[in-house]
C-alpha cells in the first residue's frame, strides 16, 4: 500500500460518518504526518505499517466525533499478523508533539435509560434523607406538641358560634 491508497481508504471510511471538514482535517493531518515522517528517513512502509490499518483509524475518528457505528464491521484487523493492544505507544505528529487519543461515550437506548433511572434513584434518595433528617430534628419537638394541642381541645370543649 502507498500513501494514497491509505489516504483513500481512511477517506472513504470516515465518507458519510462524519462532517466533510472532518474528513479534509484528517486526511491532511495524515498526509503531512507521513510526508513528515519519511522526510525524516523512516521507510515510507513502516510509517503506514506503524499507522496500521486506515479502517481502524477511521473509526477512532468516527467515534472521537460522535458519528454512528453504521460500519461497526468493517474495522477488523485482518491485514496484520498481529494484534494492535488498546493501549499502545503515542505517535509523534510532525511538530514533534504526542497525539492524544480522546474517547467519547454516548449513552443512548439502554444504557441511556439505565442511567436516567439511577440517577432519578439517587435524586430521591438524597431527597427523602434531607427530609428523614429534618423529621428526625423535629421528633422530639413533634410528640409533646401534639399532646399539648390534644389536651388544650379536650378542656376548651366543643366551638360555638
Amino acid at each position: 500500500m502507498d500513501k494514497n491508497e491509505f489516504l483513500e481508504k481512511l477517506a472513504k471510511a470516515l465518507a458519510g460518518q462524519v462532517p466533510a471538514s472532518v474528513v479534509e482535517e484528517n486526511i491532511n493531518y495524515y498526509s503531512s504526518y507521513i510526508s513528515g515522517e519519511v522526510q525524516k528517513g523512516t521507510p515510507l512502509q513502516q510509517v503506514l505499517d506503524d499507522l496500521g490499518d486506515p479502517r481502524l483509524i477511521a473509526k477512532s475518528i468516527i467515534d472521537a466525533n460522535g458519528g454512528g457505528n453504521d460500519m461497526a464491521g468493517f474495522y477488523e484487523d485482518s491485514g496484520r499478523s498481529g494484534h494492535r493492544s488498546q493501549r499502545e505507544p503515542e505517535k509523534e505528529d510532525p511538530f514533534g508533539q504526542q497525539s492524544e487519543r480522546f474517547r467519547s461515550f454516548h449513552f443512548s437506548g439502554f444504557w441511556g435509560l439505565l442511567l436516567l433511572i439511577v440517577i432519578v434513584c439517587c435524586i430521591f434518595m438524597v431527597v427523602g434523607t434531607v427530609i428523614g433528617g429534618i423529621f428526625l430534628l423535629i421528633r422530639p419537638i413533634l410528640l409533646p406538641l401534639l399532646i399539648i394541642l390534644l389536651v388544650y381541645h379536650m378542656f376548651r370543649g366543643p366551638r360555638r358560634f
